[in-house]
């Protein structure tokens, strides 16, 4: 629920608007919104509505407008009173967006936080008051226009000093062509059309708003404005910007409330102390199973969204689940992935994952529900420290820890009282039907200890049959079998055993086989295909025996064509399922059925990583890569949990086997979280069982996760422990692989030779032609980086012609195409990245997009297509925003840079040769750190900087020759010998050409060499 008067005057309740009357009525509503919690006298509601003209009886016709609005008001819970001498219209300030709006200004300014700014000016949808004006509201509109402009202005300041000027300067066009008059706009367009390098448009700029005020007002600029123009002039070293901050994209937010439950009903009290309790940072609601904890938490919460407009988390944390309670790391990682955060940039450590999602969630109003939590240290790394944000956690346990610790306040939910009981029970059989046996209903509900569940499921019986009586029910419910194997809470437990042995007894044999079969699913829901495989049946049968189950409240649809199923319900049927003569069988064709569309989507998707020894599907279960990738999406959960189920209970070899067919996908989608708990059972059950080469596997899975996450350290010392297995055991492609990826971590770290060494060793041990094809293409990134441009071509030449995989092959082609074009080959290099960008988009994989749109950009520049290489350059640096690509992005950025600069644009290059530099930071990029340097050296020489630009180029000099760059580090020194030229020293500008020219004639670099001496004009 919510009011809105930024715009329309608009009451929304679920998202749909709620019709308020007429213009004037609606005057009504917006006057005593913007006084909510305070009284209006009735003399000044008049005034405010009418003005000097009310109509006849205006008192009479106000109250007709009081009457109808509370009518529609009180539906929503929004009281609105008469208080001595005028009305109160009673709501918390956060619902309405003008009160909202001006809560974030001041946050926003007092934390000098944009992004708290953009956040109240997004409220806006257009003239205050739109549909509902009086004088009184005009004369409001006018002040809120003047607080939004001043909002705006205050932004800008705060992002022009962080140096976001390119980013601010298509809205300041706009809001100068709004106000021509205003000089601070003035002054925001000119400081950022200048700190872009478009001096002479912002001296222009200046001229056409002197000229203005002179002609319109008959004023000469203001002192500040003058003192501008005069530091443009002079090109003011003062004007500079600050470096600016990596690149932030604009807060997502999430929306991960489930549906509420069909015909909630009560708790009314309950409801009224979550309202009482929403300025509390975390509430729990405990009970016991059944009570309807979590249909409360989400009811309430989807009351209670507007008042969070930074989002709504949630996560089922299965503490009670059939299965091993969720890890704080996984549900860490599921919500930083919402909130927008890379997943190249997701922490392994759960003690850094927390640190991030409380810095993330800083000055954000975010409402996080926890469903089903085990134990307070589940809970704890899940709290975020911002007090904005509300945090409803569900738990059978009480959770005293953490009332005592954090302060939570808590609420004990119990059984329904008898009247809600029966009023749920109308409302799931219909009003007339238990009026017509008022007796048995109220038997019916005692007998199912007024707990939500066992009425739910009871009704459910009852609905599939309307001609049954409710007394004929009672009876059968009376002769169940009162078993308290559950043991959470004796009678109540006891009841619901009743109600789940009775809903399974009158189901067809088929739905109760299926009901039983899955209680062996591990993860925390199913689909018919699966259920279908337990059985086994045919999908179309599976599917149809789901609705059947379902209308009987045994399973629930989750979206999707999935399902899942309550946790008692789940451990019923794994108690049926106990019985069940076929157990093992059936599990161990969903075990077989997972391995075997696991392995076929590794088939399609990346076949040339490495997997275990061993047979290899031979049914192909997906005709695509888009296939491929969605199936995995949609099953890693489950996947993951029959890993850590397998691990811990058996077959072990499953677990390992599946754990590895998933490292490929766990490269492609870095879901880090996933990816350590399925490597990390996998390399548990493997000693268990004393197999190496499983163990070497799960070992190198492990380091991958650490390398993808920039952490070198750990993946080394993986590597190495994978490595003594894998030679103990004799696994030499295994050997060849971990040794490779070593070795990349070498060439990531500037360590070229270790890294030459390793994959040299890595090249020998192969014994299969497509990884082969992959370390032949690793030896060509090296001599590459070195510089040596034939043995590149040479190598990456040999492994196409090896490849099989689509993804190496698109990566190869970028490759050779970057390479052909240092050989002086444009024509070829842009035949080859285009090919790679066909082939990338083709089969779906973004990286390679990005690195091929990053290597066209490159081409392009080189061949003087600057606007269209800037287009290309934007796409990569947006995607691999995107994809959480951060060294791809590093390349983008240098690359954008250096476009820049031909167009001279030098403070643009300056801009994102800085980004890069403080990316390449993050991700120990030492080829990025120094181009970035490079690219800021020749920059900061056209802008007439060269002490900057000595110490720049001198950097990347040392930088390239530390890590054997070899044509960077000509590049670099051909920048100082600008350098030295520009300050009129002829000797040192010949020693460093001559060093540039020395290697670039070693490499073969024909560009480079073609290049050389043109000052400012090098890649």
């Amino acid at each position: 629920m919510e009011f809105r008067v930024l715009g329309p005057v608009e009451f929304v309740v679920d998202g749909r608007v709620v019709p308020t009357g007429h213009p004037r009525q609606r005057c009504v509503l917006a006057v005593l919104l913007t006084e909510v919690n305070r009284t209006v006298l009735t003399e000044q509601l008049i005034d405010r509505v009418w003005g000097e003209n009310p109509p006849n009886r205006v008192r009479n016709v106000l109250s007709g407008y009081i009457t109808r609005l509370r009518t529609v008001l009180s539906a929503a819970g929004t009281p609105l009173d008469r208080r001595p001498g005028g009305y109160a219209l009673s709501a918390d300030p956060a619902l309405i967006d003008l009160h909202r709006f001006r809560d974030l200004v001041g946050r926003g300014r007092a934390a000098e936080d944009p992004g708290l700014l953009a956040e109240a000016l997004a409220l806006w949808r257009g003239p205050a008051f739109a549909d509902a004006t009086s004088d009184w509201l005009l004369n409001l509109r006018a002040t809120l226009e003047n607080e939004r402009l001043e909002a705006l202005l205050r932004r800008n300041d705060i992002v022009l000093g962080r140096g976001g000027h390119a980013e601010l300067l298509a809205g300041l066009h706009e809001l100068a062509t709004a106000h021509p008059l205003d000089e601070r706009v003035t002054r925001q367009l000119v400081l950022a059309l200048y700190r872009c390098g478009r001096q002479a448009d912002a001296l222009a700029a200046y001229a056409r708003a002197q000229t203005l005020l002179a002609d319109e007002l008959g004023l000469d600029p203001s002192p500040e404005s003058q003192a501008l123009q005069r530091q443009i002039l002079t090109s003011d070293r003062a004007l500079a910007a600050a470096p600016p901050p990596p690149h932030a994209a604009p807060h997502p937010v999430p929306r991960q409330l489930p549906a509420s439950t069909v015909g909630f009903t009560g708790r009314d009290s309950e409801l009224a102390m979550l309202d009482a309790a929403r300025d509390t940072p975390v509430v729990t609601i405990d009970g016991t199973a059944g009570t309807g904890k979590t249909a409360l938490a989400v009811h309430w919460a989807r009351q209670a969204a507007g008042r969070f407009p930074g989002g709504q988390l949630f996560v089922n944390l299965r503490g009670h689940a059939p299965g091993p309670p969720l890890p704080p790391l996984s549900a860490l990682a599921q919500f930083l992935r919402a909130l927008g955060v890379p997943p190249d940039r997701l922490p392994l450590d759960v003690d850094e994952a927390a640190a991030l999602y409380r810095s993330v969630l800083a000055e954000r109003r975010v409402l996080v529900v926890l469903d089903d939590a085990r134990s307070p240290e589940q809970v704890r790394p899940l709290l975020p420290g911002d007090p904005g944000c509300t945090v409803v956690i569900t738990s059978r346990n009480r959770l005293g820890g953490l009332m005592a610790k954090e302060g939570a306040r808590r609420l004990t939910l119990d059984v329904l009282d008898p009247p809600t009981a029966l009023d749920l029970l109308s409302r799931l059989l219909g009003a007339q039907r238990v009026a017509q046996e008022p007796e048995a209903a109220a038997e019916l509900a005692e007998l199912c200890t007024h707990l939500p569940l066992a009425l739910r499921i009871a009704a459910a019986n009852l609905a599939n049959l309307p001609h049954r009586r409710i007394a004929e029910h009672v009876r059968e419910l009376k002769m169940g079998n009162r078993l308290d194997a559950l043991q959470v809470d004796g009678d109540r437990e006891a009841a619901v055993r009743s109600a789940f042995e009775l809903s399974y007894a009158a189901l067809e044999p088929e739905a109760r086989l299926a009901f039983r079969r899955i209680g062996l699913v591990p993860g925390p829901d199913f689909t018919a295909a699966s259920v279908a495989v337990l059985v086994p049946t045919s999908d179309g049968e599976a599917a149809r025996v789901l609705e059947t189950l379902s209308a009987a409240h045994l399973v629930e649809p989750g979206g999707a064509g999935r399902y899942r199923c309550h946790d008692l319900l789940k451990l019923f049927a794994a108690e049926l399922a106990r019985t069940d003569a076929d157990r093992t069988a059936a599990q161990d064709r969903l075990i077989a059925a997972a391995l075997e569309a696991a392995g076929s989507a590794a088939v399609v998707l990346y076949p040339h990583m490495l997997r275990l020894p061993g047979d290899r599907p031979g049914r192909e279960v997906f005709p695509d890569h888009a296939e491929a990738l969605a199936w995995l999406d949609a099953e890693r959960a489950g996947l993951v949990a029959l890993v850590e189920h397998t691990a811990s209970h058996g077959p072990r070899r499953a677990a390992w086997e599946l754990a590895d067919t998933l490292r490929g996908y766990f490269w492609l989608r870095r879901c880090a979280g996933d990816w350590l708990a399925a490597a990390r059972a996998a390399l548990a059950a493997a000693r268990a069982d004393g197999n190496r080469t499983a163990e070497a596997a799960a070992l190198l899975s492990i380091a991958d996760v650490h390398w993808t996450g920039g952490q070198h350290t750990e993946a080394m010392a993986n590597y190495a422990q994978a490595l003594g297995n894998a030679r103990t055991a004799g696994w030499a492609d295994g050997q060849a692989t971990i040794l490779g990826n070593l070795a990349s971590v070498n060439l990531e770290r500037g360590e070229l030779a270790l890294a030459r060494e390793n994959y040299t060793c890595a090249l020998d041990l192969h014994q299969e032609k497509g990884r082969r094809a992959v370390t032949l293409s690793n030896l060509g990134n090296l001599d590459w980086e070195q510089g040596a441009l034939a043995e590149a071509q040479a190598h990456f030449t040999e492994a196409l012609d090896l490849h099989e995989s689509p993804v190496a092959i698109a990566n190869s082609l970028i490759n050779l195409g970057c390479v052909r074009l240092d050989l002086g080959l444009p024509e070829q290099a842009l035949a080859d990245v285009t090919e790679a960008l066909a082939l990338a988009r083709a089969i779906g994989d973004e990286a390679d997009e990005a690195n091929a749109l990053v290597a066209m950009a490159a081409v392009l520049r080189d061949t003087g297509k600057a606007t269209e290489a800037r287009e290309r350059a934007g796409e990569a640096l947006e995607l691999a925003r995107r994809i959480g690509g951060r060294r791809i992005e590093t390349s983008a950025l240098n690359v954008l840079g250096s476009i820049s600069h031909r167009l001279a644009r030098s403070a643009e290059a300056v801009e994102h040769h800085t980004r890069a530099l403080t990316l390449s930071g993050t991700t120990d990029d030492r080829r990025g750190e120094t181009e970035a340097l490079t690219g800021l050296a020749d920059a900061m020489l056209a802008l007439g900087r060269p002490d900057d630009a000595a110490a720049h180029a001198t950097r990347a000099v040392s930088r390239a020759s530390e890590a054997g760059y070899r044509l960077l580090a000509g590049y670099a020194e051909a920048v100082l010998a600008d350098v030295h030229r520009h300050r009129g020293d002829p000797t040192a500008a010949a020693r460093h050409a001559g060093r540039a020219a020395e290697a670039f004639a070693s490499t073969g670099g024909r560009l480079w060499l073609s290049r050389l001496g043109q000052a400012g004009r090098c890649p």
